[in-house]
């Protein structure tokens, strides 16, 4: 997990570290690591009520000490996950806390795949008994014999090796060819669930103003002449290629097809994407847009992408589309 350990812990002594910069005493705890994270202050609040429950100090830190507690070691899985999130001296800031998940939530099916292989026996091939012992705790009430078939059919499934072992390769293949709902259901994390999100977007000014332009057009009577027209909102209009291509930048090293599902096109108009700019994803993306743009014409608004961009968990780049 070293490569991705790598890319969100935030050692507590490290000069830019949010820790040393304020304390949860102060007003700009929440709004600091918002700004650093680029989390939501809906996101960083729930997840600092998290942290806390968990044990941290005064200074908004679990302790080398703290993590070292048993209810939080007696699953070796829970173990590697927390082992991840530690600092070189064993403890584990808030910052780092919220990169790691916001990784969770922004990572692609391969990714994701890789990460769960390295933290199930740190990196090493699984074999049936260690899996027969994870599908037991996900299947408690199931009997040991109904346990072993899952065990084999998953492994079946996987394609594993004549020594009947998973090494990474044969894991990633084999999660990646599960069919798309069952893959959602199991590693589209989201940091806030869906109700509550669309309870804080609806919150929103920029939304409010989304449904009361909707309406006030609606029953708007026609200007008399002279009179300007009702100006249409940016929430309303057709994004622009520019615009579009932020997105995607933001987007092509996540699991974009979640999206592309959403706008309306099918697992094999992606692989044509993929085949069209092989090595490129970005491009990939921004060529699935545009055609969505020519296949819906009008109705290929603003408003559209950014409901599938948030359905499909990528709230960061949603908000390119809120206007501003």
């Amino acid at each position: 997990m070293g490569a991705y350990t790598s890319s969100f812990v935030v050692e507590p002594n490290r000069e830019n570290a949010v820790c040393r910069q304020t304390d949860p005493f102060k007003a700009n705890w929440i709004t600091s690591h918002a700004i650093s994270t680029e989390l939501t202050i809906a996101e960083v609040e729930r997840l600092w009520l998290r942290f806390q429950q968990l044990g941290c100090n005064q200074h908004g830190i679990l302790t080398a000490e703290t993590l070292k507690d048993p209810k939080l070691n007696e699953d070796a899985f829970t173990r590697n996950i927390l082992k991840t999130f530690k600092s070189r001296d064993g403890s584990m800031t808030f910052e780092s806390f919220l990169r790691g998940l916001k990784w969770c939530e922004s990572q692609d099916v391969g990714t994701k795949a890789r990460a769960i292989f390295k933290m199930l026996n740190n990196g090493g091939p699984i074999n049936k008994e260690m899996f027969s012992k994870i599908a037991k705790r996900l299947y408690q009430d199931d009997t040991q014999e109904n346990v072993k078939r899952i065990t084999d059919i998953f492994f079946k499934q996987m394609g594993a090796d004549v020594k009947g072992v998973l090494e990474e390769e044969q894991f990633v293949n084999g999660v990646k060819k599960l069919p798309r709902d069952t893959l959602e259901s199991i590693l589209n994390f989201h940091i806030l669930p869906e109700e509550t999100r669309d309870g804080v977007y609806k919150n929103l000014p920029e939304f409010k103003g989304e449904n009361n332009n909707s309406i006030s057009r609606l029953s708007m009577p026609t200007p008399l002449q002279g009179h300007r027209p009702v100006t249409m909102s940016p929430f309303d209009k057709i994004p622009s290629d520019g615009v579009l291509r932020e997105v995607a930048e933001k987007i092509h090293r996540r699991d974009w097809d979640m999206v592309a599902n959403r706008l309306g096109f099918f697992t094999n108009d992606v692989e044509n994407y993929r085949k069209i700019y092989p090595g490129n994803s970005k491009e990939q993306v921004l060529e699935m847009f545009k055609d969505w743009k020519a296949r819906d014409g009008q109705q290929a608004r603003s408003q559209v992408l950014e409901r599938a961009l948030r359905d499909a968990g990528m709230v960061d780049a949603s908000l390119l589309l809120v206007p501003q």
